[in-house]
């Protein structure tokens, strides 16, 4: 179709060409139509939030903290411990219930 178009726009007079490639466009622009875009809801609360991959970054910045200053380190390994225990648990409970 839109060979065809293009074959009659250039086959008529020079003068008219501009004049009716715009009419097309129009034409086309304003009887397409277009569909709203569908957001897609997750059915879990906590969907965008990952606590195992916090406990990724949370466990190697505890590596590099307990050669440094240990206390502080342990306790990041600590926290990154509970963070990946919490996003394997969240993971089981919520499969476990389907």
């Amino acid at each position: 179709m839109a060979r065809d178009l293009a074959q009659r726009i250039n086959s008529a007079p020079s003068e008219r060409r501009e004049q009716l490639r715009e009419m097309v466009v129009h034409l086309v622009r304003d009887e397409v139509q277009i569909a709203p875009v569908a957001v897609q809801r997750s059915s879990g609360s906590g969907a965008s939030f990952n606590p195992f991959a916090i406990g990724i970054p949370l466990g190697l910045a505890g590596a590099v903290l307990s050669i440094l200053f240990p206390p502080v380190g342990l306790m990041v390994f600590a926290a990154a411990a509970l963070m990946m225990a919490w996003g394997v648990l969240s993971v089981l409970l919520s499969r476990g219930g389907r």
